[in-house]
């Protein structure tokens, strides 16, 4: 979150024409992520901000959505509009930059497909186009395996507590012939405590890749 453009709470209730109780209501039914809620340092005290793509897009979901749907039941409709946005042909996400082949094929997607990608997929790319940059090819594939465990949607309820960060780890061993270096991904909660032997070479928030998806495909006009 702290490469993207921020909004106070101040503006975003000005910009959406919602109310300070309609905000925290949303906040407490898990509409609106608690991650989303920066609390920053400013010169009149403690302001809140939040990511301001990200927000906007959700209010906007919520006010489209919420005539038709009880409140209760707006997380799982807007859950059920990412997975949607995300049944989507790999050129298209190469278009957007999110893919290539290599990437395509460390997720098993064949290359020049056509075809729909579903969600888990569509994470599993996202993941990786942010991981190699520090991970090995063995290490990618590793990453490609344990995403498997996750389930895409659980990302999105917003609860913090939940696993939702992905480590990329590496532990040197050595004995009197030979030393080498382990890799292990872990997927977990941000407060995950790691052997001090273990180095962290790159920290994945899966929740915020997934939200950063579905942010550029709904900008993007199909």
């Amino acid at each position: 979150m702290s490469d993207e453009k921020l909004i106070s709470k101040k503006d975003v209730l000005r910009e959406t024409g919602i109310s300070y109780g309609q905000l925290y209501r949303w906040k407490r039914k898990g509409l609106i992520p608690e991650g989303w809620f920066v609390r920053k340092s400013t010169f009149t005290g403690q302001e809140t901000f939040f990511p301001e793509d990200r927000i906007l897009e959700r209010i906007r979901q919520i006010l489209e959505l919420k005539d038709d749907h009880a409140l209760d039941d707006l997380a799982t409709a807007i859950g059920r509009r990412i997975e949607a946005k995300l049944q989507i042909a790999a050129s298209r996400l190469e278009r957007l930059g999110w893919t290539d082949d290599a990437l395509r094929s460390a997720c098993g997607v064949a290359s020049g497909s056509s075809d729909a990608l579903g969600l888990e997929q569509a994470l599993c790319l996202g993941v990786l186009s942010q991981l190699r940059a520090k991970a090995r090819d063995e290490e990618l594939t590793l990453a490609r395996r344990t995403l498997g465990s996750v389930s895409p949607q659980s990302l999105s309820d917003g609860d913090p507590a939940h696993a939702s960060m992905l480590f990329l780890l590496r532990k040197r061993v050595a004995t009197t012939a030979v030393s080498a270096e382990v890799s292990t991904v872990v997927i977990g909660p941000r407060t995950t405590v790691f052997d001090p032997e273990l180095a962290v070479v790159d920290t994945i928030d899966l929740r915020a890749v997934l939200e950063k998806l579905q942010l550029d495909l709904a900008q993007e006009a199909p």
